[in-house]
This record gives C-alpha cells, structure tokens and sequence, in this order.
C-alpha cells in the first residue's frame, strides 16, 4: 500500500514540474524577451521625445528583468527611448506582435505594446503633450458636434 501512495505522490510530483516548465516556456514566448521589430511610416512620439519614422526594436531594458521598463531603439542606433509601462490585457491573445499609435492630426503616440501570441501587452502612460492634444481634440469635437478626431493606428511588428 505504501508503495502505491509514494508512486502516486512522485508521478503527481512529476506532473507539477513539467506543468510549471510548460508554463514557463509560453510566458517567455508570449512577452517581450523576444524583440518586436516594426517598420513605422511616421515620426511619432514616446514619453515627449519625437522619433523619426524608421525601422525600430522594442524589447525588455534589461533582459534580467519583466516588462515593466520598455527599450524602443531604432535599427541605425540613432534614437531611443526607454519608458515604464503598464500590463494591459485582451479578450483574446493578439495572433501578431503589434504596436498601436493614438493619432490626433498629424501627431502620433506610441500607446500599446503587444507581443504575439500574448493576451498582456504593455500599456504607456500618454505624455503631457499627448493629454493637452487629446483635451483640444475633445473641445473640438464638442464644438462642431463631429465625430472624434482621435484614431487608433496599428502597426505589425515581427520577432
């Protein structure tokens, strides 16, 4: 009988390591240890900094660390900006690295980071300006009695 119950205990055992390593593996897959690299057709902004249009990598900051601090670097080494971000979470898993912009005119703002594959991406907080742009484009917009001026624009980013 002993024997039984100490076979049962080491396969239940063995059942909870290899779920915790499955678990683990998609984790890695599903942030930003991985680096999403995206190809934006305009300037846009992140935390007050203006970034030209170009090829970028957004990843970790520090790969020891989770995906709360964010890098966003362009391929030729010529700008980046490193921000804080916070988790924000889907319905369903985003099927492709993306990153969505808010748009008010000609002015874009890095808004979200979602990896593939991911039902959390990472939010970032608007900036000063992005808050004073958003509160002209509701005055507006409640002054001709129009449809918002603000879009969502989102860009495909691939590992």
């Amino acid at each position: 009988m002993k024997k039984v119950v100490a076979k049962g205990f080491a396969k239940l055992g063995l059942l909870a390591v290899m779920t915790i390593i499955a678990a683990s593996a998609s984790a890695k897959a599903q942030s930003l240890e991985y680096r999403l690299t995206a190809n934006i057709p305009f300037d846009f902004s992140v935390a007050g900094k203006k970034l030209p249009a170009g090829t970028y990598w957004v990843n970790r900051a520090q790969q020891s660390q989770g995906d709360t601090v964010v890098i966003i670097r362009s391929t030729d080494g010529h700008s980046n900006v490193t921000r804080l971000t916070i988790p924000v979470i889907a319905a369903q898993p985003a099927r492709i690295g993306s990153l969505v912009f808010h748009r008010y005119g000609d002015e874009y703002f890095l808004s979200e980071i979602w990896p593939a594959a991911s039902s959390t991406g990472r939010g970032l907080p608007k900036s000063r300006a992005e808050r004073e742009l958003k509160r002209k484009a509701q005055d507006n917009q409640i002054a001709a009695m129009e449809g918002p001026e603000v879009q969502t624009v989102t860009i495909r980013a691939s590992n």
